[in-house]
């Protein structure tokens, strides 16, 4: 994709416009927290996602000229009650820190916490250094864990024992690695060669990143992280790079979804393969939508917008539903797996 989509929807987070004339009973709350990373040296910003009860203040959270924002209420009290953690990751190296918030407020209006890292502006970061998101993301998440649950604000509200990781596209590839998988370093260097199931392949090419040159002990150690005990992916990148014997020793429940049918789904998206190397895997689709459908809703001149700047179609809709139809199906198809794979 192209610099301008780039700053679209890396700016999309961003945004938190109050609002007006909502019914509060329609939003959930949100917080900010800052969470230490010792494998970044830094500290970064999460969104926590909950249950609430009246008050904060409305906010509009990831508006921008393309993609419409999602209300919430900005620290408001949290409900009574003790609630299972889900932390999503979304989207691929380019992605806003925010574009998986419908997501995280359909699943907080179903009964859980929902906290999502503001992963780094790649405008900020050299072309190589984009190589290791693949290994420092599932570290990001692990970390967020340590501090929530640290966090005595929290206690009481958070069920540490009951904790899934919900992951779109890269966020997937990284769920998939505190679950245990790692990835074949070998395999992973030639994923952009002819025939190769690389994404972000041209990408790489035109900023000049040879995948050779990732840390290969970095990307092939494990991130296993006995917390976590549920995964839900939708979308998967890199599924066909992880070790065979790596995915047969998953032990906890795994739901995964791919947006489309056989004849439609991104072939470096397919994650059809898994189910047959995870003994614990499920494996659905959702046939209408598309690998696009896990962005946010777009706004009406969102299309063409895309159109002038020569971008990819991510706000085209084909089918015969909409992509906030999509939404609610998949938030539901979520919220009934972690229901179900966290029992209390």
């Amino acid at each position: 994709m192209k610099h301008t989509l780039f700053l679209l929807v890396a700016t999309a987070t961003v945004v938190m416009l109050p609002l007006t004339q909502i019914k509060a009973t329609d939003i959930v709350g949100v917080s900010n927290l800052s969470v230490p990373v010792p494998a970044r040296h830094e500290t970064m910003q999460i969104t926590l996602w909950y249950p609430p009860t009246a008050g904060g203040t409305e906010m509009l959270i990831g508006d921008n000229a393309l993609f419409q924002g999602v209300t919430a209420r900005l620290n408001a009290p949290a409900a009574a009650g003790s609630w299972p953690l889900i932390l999503l990751s979304h989207g691929g190296l380019k992605s806003g820190p925010n574009i998986g918030a419908w997501m995280a407020s359909r699943l907080a209006a179903s009964g859980f916490a929902v906290a999502m890292l503001r992963q780094p502006d790649p405008h900020t970061q050299a072309p190589q250094e984009l190589l290791d998101e693949i290994w420092l993301r599932p570290a990001d998440l692990s970390a967020t864990l340590t501090a929530l649950e640290a966090d005595m604000s929290l206690s009481g509200r958070i069920d540490t024992k009951r904790v899934g990781v919900l992951g779109f596209l890269v966020g997937g590839t990284s769920a998939l690695a505190l679950a245990g998988a790692r990835f074949d370093s070998e395999n992973f260097m030639r994923s952009c060669d002819p025939g190769g199931t690389g994404v972000d392949c041209a990408d790489f090419a035109r900023t000049g990143v040879d995948l050779r040159a990732v840390d290969a002990s970095r990307l092939a150690r494990s991130h296993l992280d006995s917390r976590i005990r549920a995964i839900f992916l939708v979308d998967p990148e890199l599924s066909a790079n992880f070790t065979p014997e790596s995915l047969a020793d998953i032990s906890v429940p795994v739901d995964i979804v791919n947006l489309g049918n056989a004849d439609t789904i991104w072939p470096g998206l397919n994650a059809a393969g898994l189910a047959g190397r995870i003994a614990t895997a499920n494996y659905d689709t959702v046939p209408d939508a598309t690998r696009y459908d896990a962005f946010s809703e777009c706004k009406n001149d969102a299309p063409d917008i895309l159109r002038k700047e020569g971008e990819e179609p991510l706000c085209d809709e084909t089918g015969d539903r909409s992509r906030k139809e999509i939404h609610e199906q998949l938030a539901a198809m979520a919220a009934a797996a972690f229901r179900r794979m966290l029992p209390r």
